[in-house]
């Protein structure tokens, strides 16, 4: 089979070649430039590593940028494209596989979309307006969402030499199978569902929504990697409370999630134990600024922080007290800290949004919950709550306490740059 990936990423190179390519098959490349395409054929390949394990050499990889007329023909020929391009650019590189698809001549094929958001639906969109606009005819195209379960915390082509992507064991990765043309590929790991929402809110929900919460904690602690922030005696219970709050809320809404696959779903604290070892994994030294990155869309309704709280929301009348601790330290990720500021847009505009309209605004427009929902009360009361000392941050208690009252807003702002002045310290 030949398979296309689009997306010299982490994911791509670090888990989604070495399965196809394990598995025998036929791949290509597709990157987001012609000079990183240039590079990896100037290298001959990369190193990947799953933690435990000695590395293995990846070669015979060819390689094409997205908009070329190479990659046209890649596409034209490919029995599978997979897109691994990040939640913000799969509806932006979509229309540059239009060429390329039309020249098909009506031979079907399917596109997976390996992403942590459900892009599928605006992939699809992109392809039908793109050819509406341009004449081309498309042939059947099933465009699927696809989950990996991975972690793959490094590896980048914009480093010098040959660059290893390390990744951990959970190789494995859920498509839908509702929208499939064709029948898909046997991998190792690789299976196909019905209910691919569900999995993926499993995902999002769950091992996202902690892995963000580690980081922002640790990113308040001084932590700079996954592995020192959980292993925080401050930040590892607020993580596991919200973990076993996100898991009970995805088993009420999904009953009976994901059976027959190896796993026992109808429990809460085994996976959730699991999770946390994953973050644990001192080999992978996932950075906290990469998993905390863009912190802005984390936050939006839906996504792995919100998205959480709407179902507790619907299958529980108590507030998720865990979750207005981490999306309060979400809130105050990157304050003070111009590195962080220069090197992400999302929580520069963050920032820049809380200074100006203060935290309810920023719950109402950003989180999309009611200025007077409890969530974004306690949210706020959080927020105003941290205390820095000199030996770290001290965080407000999960459950709601009686305590001093915060600052007033007038005097809020020069009050947080003060204390988080000592966490840069």
């Amino acid at each position: 089979m030949r398979v296309l990936i689009v997306g010299a990423g982490k994911l791509g190179c670090g888990y989604l070649v070495p399965l196809f390519l394990g598995a025998g098959h036929e791949v290509l490349l597709g990157c987001h430039t012609s000079a990183i395409a240039d590079r990896i054929r100037s290298v001959g390949g990369w190193r990947v590593r799953v933690t435990g394990e000695p590395p293995e050499e990846v070669h015979g990889v060819g390689t094409a940028a997205v908009g070329t007329t190479d990659l046209d023909e890649v596409v034209a020929a490919a029995d599978l494209v997979v897109l691994s391009v990040g939640v913000a650019n799969a509806a932006r590189v979509a229309p540059h596989l239009v060429p390329g698809l039309a020249a098909r001549r009506g031979r079907p094929v399917d596109v997976w979309v390996v992403e942590n958001a459900e892009c599928a639906p605006r992939v699809s969109e992109a392809f039908v307006h793109t050819a509406a606009a341009s004449g081309a005819r498309l042939p059947p195209v099933g465009v699927a969402g696809a989950v990996a379960r991975v972690a793959v915390g490094r590896g980048s082509w914009h480093e010098p030499g040959v660059p290893e992507f390390v990744g951990d064991a959970a190789r494995r990765l859920t498509v839908d199978a509702r929208p499939l043309r064709r029948a898909p590929p046997v991998l190792p790991g690789v299976h196909t569902t019905d209910q691919y929402r569900a999995w993926l809110r499993e995902k999002l929900f769950v091992y996202n929504a902690g892995h963000a919460l580690a980081a922002y904690l640790g990113w308040l602690r001084g932590h700079r990697t996954i592995d020192a922030a959980i292993g925080d005696p401050f930040v590892q219970p607020v993580v596991a409370g919200a973990l076993l709050e996100a898991r009970r809320a995805i088993l009420a809404a999904y009953p009976g999630l994901l059976p027959g696959h190896g796993v026992d779903h109808s429990a809460v604290h085994g996976p959730v134990a699991d999770v946390l070892a994953r973050y644990g994994n001192t080999e992978l030294a996932d950075p906290v600024t990469r998993v905390a990155r863009d912190p802005i869309r984390k936050l939006a309704a839906g996504d792995r922080l919100m998205g959480p709280v709407a179902l507790l929301s619907g299958s529980d009348h108590r507030l998720p007290a865990h979750f207005a601790l981490g999306v309060a330290a979400a809130l105050l990720y990157g304050y003070g800290d111009e590195a962080v500021q220069a090197a992400d847009a999302s929580a520069h505009r963050l920032r820049q949004l809380l200074d100006e309209r203060g935290v309810l605004a920023v719950l109402t427009g950003v989180c999309g919950l009611a200025a007077d929902d409890p969530f974004a009360v306690a949210v706020a009361a959080r927020y105003h709550g941290f205390v820095f000392t000199d030996d770290g941050v001290r965080f407000p208690p999960a459950a709601p306490v009686p305590g001093p009252a915060a600052p007033p807003p007038d005097a809020m702002s020069e009050w947080r740059k003060q204390l988080l002045g000592q966490v840069a310290r």
